[in-house]
């Protein structure tokens, strides 16, 4: 494979040569034959690398292990509810601001507190919260007190 390489490197070199003979020369019938052995070299080069390639190696290589599988799906399921969590975060805020109260939304394990800034929009907070959230539990607090 070596031979054939060097071989084609030479006739690469060559066909070089007439191409500048050509660029001095212009109607000179050199083209295909610089064409061919380009053509030549690609192929041989080519050959080499796929004969040269441990395909076992780079197959345990890109295929994953049965335990990353696992990893990445809990890892996928993590992120997906946190994406999910900051969107209703959002749409509470959303609704709340729309409104004209000003309040923060977090996550607890029960639900979501809702903590006003101004008590004075607790009822207002309460009945717009249990026309917009459903099913989904809160809880309504002031400046940090239930």
């Amino acid at each position: 494979m070596a031979a054939l390489r060097s071989a084609a490197f030479g006739c690469c070199v060559l066909s070089t040569v007439a191409g500048l003979v050509r660029v001095f020369w212009p109607e000179n019938g050199f083209k295909p034959v610089i064409n061919a052995v380009l053509a030549l070299y690609i192929i041989t080069a080519g050959m080499q690398i796929v004969r040269g390639t441990n395909w076992a190696d780079l197959a345990a290589q890109l295929a994953p292990s049965a335990g990353s599988a696992a990893a990445s799906e809990a890892e996928i399921d993590a992120y997906r509810q946190t994406l999910t969590d900051q969107a209703a975060a959002q749409a509470l805020r959303d609704v709340l601001s729309a409104s004209g109260m000003d309040a923060a939304v977090s996550r607890t394990d029960t639900g979501w507190r809702v903590t006003l800034v101004h008590a004075a929009d607790r009822a207002r907070a309460e009945a717009l919260l249990a026309a917009n959230c459903g099913a989904i539990p809160y809880e309504i607090s002031i400046g940090g007190a239930p």
